[in-house]
C-alpha cells in the first residue's frame, strides 16, 4: 500500500495535490484539520486517529507523536512513502505583537518531528516541507515514473532548512530581552532574518549584496523612488538615522562612508531647510555623494535647496506625498521614509562567526562630567560640548570633533592616531566659528598633551573627552597654559566599524 500523510496548516494548492496522490493509487493520512478540509473538498481521506488508535488531546497539542507514524515513516522500507507538512505560521505571528502565552500555541512540535523524520530516511520518503514544492511533486506524479532519488535528496536538504530556519525563529523570538538588548543568556540569541532584499551590489561592484530584516525589529524603512540601493548606502543610512536620533530638536546629518561630514541642529528663529544647508556647508566637498538623514518631516524648502547637489540617500521619518512630484527626474537618488526604533544590538560577521553586543545608546548628561581644569565651561559652551560629545560617538575612531553651539566646524575621523584626527578637524575647521564657540570633542582619552597643543591658536576654549589616561594631569596642564575648559566624561564611545 502506498501512503501519504498530510499535516498542514497552509492549505493553498491541496486540493491538486490530493486529488494527483489518488489518482497515483496512494492511500491519504490526515491530521483533523486537513482530513476536514480534504472531506469537504471530496476527497478520501483517512484520519491519523483512525490510523493509529490514538485520539487527539482535546486542546489539539498532540496530533502525530506517536510510535506507529513514525515506525512507518523511518522503516526501511516506508510504510508511509510521502510526507507533506508546513508548519504552524509562527513566523507571521512574531509580526502581530501577540502575547507570549498567545505565541505559545503557534510552536509546532509534531510537524517538525515529521518533517525530520521523512528527511532523515529520503532514501524511502519524499518530504514536502511547502506549497511551493507541490507542482513538481505533482509533475513526478502524474510522469508515472518512481519518484527520484535526486529530488528526494534535494527535498530533504528543504526540509532540514526549514525547521532549522524554524527554530531559529522560535530561539529568536524567545531570546528577545525586554530592554531591546542581548538576552539574559546571550549565548542564546537566535540569529533569524527574512524577507531579503537584493542589494544594487556589496560593498564594491563586484560584490553580491542581500539585505534580511529581523521580524522582531521595531525599525522599517522604504525607498520610495524605485531606486536599488547598495550595502554602502545601508550602512551610511543606519549612521546617519543614529545621529540625528540623538537629538530632540530637528536636526540633519550628512554622512560619507559612514562618517559624519557635517551635523547640524536647529537654531532659535531659523528655517529647517537652513539647519539642513549648514550640515551640507559645513564639509560641502565631502558630503557631494553623501547620504542625508532628518529627524523631522521633509519639507519643499529643504528639496529646493539640495536642487543641483548630487545626494546618494535622503531619509526623513515623514515625505508627505506632495513633494513626490518634484523627485521625477531624480534618477540617482534613494529616497528613503523611516520609522520606529533601531534595534538595541548589533550583530557583525567576522572570522566565521558573529559579534553581539549592546547598542552604545548612552549619552552623558553635562551634570555628571568633571571638570579637571581652573577655569570650568561656560553656558554656551557646555551647550557646544553636548552637542560636539554627541557628534564624536557616532564619527569613526580616532574621532575628535570641533564643533559651535549646533553645527559642525571640522571632523577628524577613522585615523590610526589621535593626533592626526585633531590636525584634520582643524583643517576642515579653518576659520569658522557660528556665535563665537569653538568646542573640541574625542570619543577616546587624549594619552598626551600633544593634541592639546596643537589646539594652541585655534579658537578652542573648550575641551571633552573620556580622561582616564596616565598622563591626565600633563593633559590638563596644557589646557589651563591655554586657558582651555576641559571636562571628563569618564566614558568612551569608540565606534569602530
Amino acid at each position: 500500500m502506498k501512503r501519504a500523510l498530510i499535516s498542514v496548516s497552509d492549505k493553498s494548492g491541496l486540493e491538486d495535490l490530493a486529488g494527483v496522490l489518488i489518482k497515483a493509487g496512494y492511500e491519504i493520512l490526515g491530521t483533523s484539520g486537513t482530513a476536514a478540509y480534504l472531506k469537504r473538498a471530496g476527497i478520501s481521506v483517512i484520519e491519523i486517529s483512525d490510523y493509529t488508535g490514538f485520539t487527539e488531546t482535546s486542546d489539539g497539542r498532540v496530533k502525530t507523536l506517536h510510535t506507529k507514524l513514525y515506525t512507518d515513516i523511518l522503516g526501511r522500507p516506508a510504510g508511509i512513502q510521502i510526507v507533506v507538512v508546513n508548519l504552524y505560521p509562527f513566523e507571521e505571528k512574531m509580526k502581530q505583537g501577540l502575547s507570549l502565552e498567545e505565541m505559545i500555541e503557534f510552536i509546532d512540535i509534531g510537524g517538525v518531528t515529521l518533517l525530520r523524520g521523512a528527511a532523515k530516511n529520503f532514501a524511502y520518503v519524499t518530504v514536502v516541507s511547502s506549497p511551493e514544492q507541490y507542482p513538481e511533486l505533482i509533475g513526478e506524479l502524474e510522469s508515472g515514473d518512481e519518484i527520484s532519488e535526486v529530488m528526494r535528496a534535494r527535498f530533504a536538504r528543504a526540509a532540514f532548512q526549514r525547521t532549522a530556519i524554524y527554530d531559529a525563529a522560535v530561539t529568536s523570538y524567545l531570546s528577545e530581552s525586554p530592554s531591546g538588548g542581548i538576552a539574559t543568556t546571550p549565548w542564546a540569541v537566535g540569529l533569524y532574518a527574512t524577507d531579503p532584499l537584493e542589494l544594487k551590489y556589496g560593498e564594491n561592484p563586484h560584490q553580491k549584496g542581500i539585505y534580511y530584516q529581523f521580524p522582531l525589529a521595531d525599525f522599517r524603512f522604504k525607498e520610495l523612488l524605485d531606486h536599488p540601493l547598495s550595502y554602502n548606502n545601508l550602512m551610511d543610512l543606519e549612521a546617519a538615522i543614529f545621529i540625528v536620533g540623538e537629538f530632540e530638536k530637528p536636526a540633519a546629518a550628512v554622512l560619507k562612508h559612514a562618517n559624519p561630514c557635517g551635523v547640524a541642529e536647529l537654531r532659535e528663529g531659523e528655517d529647517y531647510s537652513e539647519t539642513v544647508a549648514r550640515a551640507y556647508e559645513a564639509d560641502s566637498l565631502s558630503a557631494w555623494g553623501g547620504v542625508i538623514a532628518i529627524n523631522r518631516p521633509l519639507t519643499e524648502e529643504i528639496v529646493a535647496f539640495l536642487k543641483g547637489k548630487f545626494v546618494e540617500v535622503l531619509a526623513a521619518p515623514q515625505i508627505p506625498e506632495t513633494l513626490m512630484p518634484l523627485f521625477v527626474k531624480k534618477e540617482k537618488l534613494r529616497l528613503v521614509r523611516y520609522s520606529g526604533r533601531l534595534p538595541g544590538v548589533t550583530v557583525r560577521s567576522t572570522l566565521g562567526g558573529v559579534l553581539v553586543q549592546d547598542r552604545d545608546t548612552r549619552m552623558e548628561a553635562s551634570d555628571s562630567w568633571k571638570v579637571v581644569t581652573e577655569r570650568p565651561p561656560s553656558d554656551d559652551e557646555k551647550a557646544a560640548l553636548l552637542f560636539a560629545w554627541k557628534i564624536t560617538k557616532h564619527t569613526r575612531s580616532n574621532s575628535v570633533v570641533i564643533t559651535g553651539k549646533d553645527v559642525s566646524l571640522g571632523i577628524g575621523g577613522g585615523l590610526p592616531n589621535r593626533v592626526d584626527s585633531v590636525r584634520r578637524a582643524l583643517r576642515l575647521a579653518g576659520e569658522q566659528s557660528y556665535d563665537g564657540v569653538r568646542v573640541c570633542a574625542s570619543d577616546g582619552l587624549f594619552p598626551f598633551a600633544d593634541s592639546i597643543e596643537i589646539l594652541k591658536g585655534s579658537g578652542v576654549t573648550a575641551v571633552i573627552q573620556p580622561g582616564g589616561a596616565m598622563r591626565d594631569e600633563e593633559v590638563t596642564a596644557a589646557a589651563d597654559a591655554q586657558g582651555i575648559a576641559m571636562v571628563f566624561t569618564g566614558v568612551r564611545h569608540f565606534a569602530h566599524w
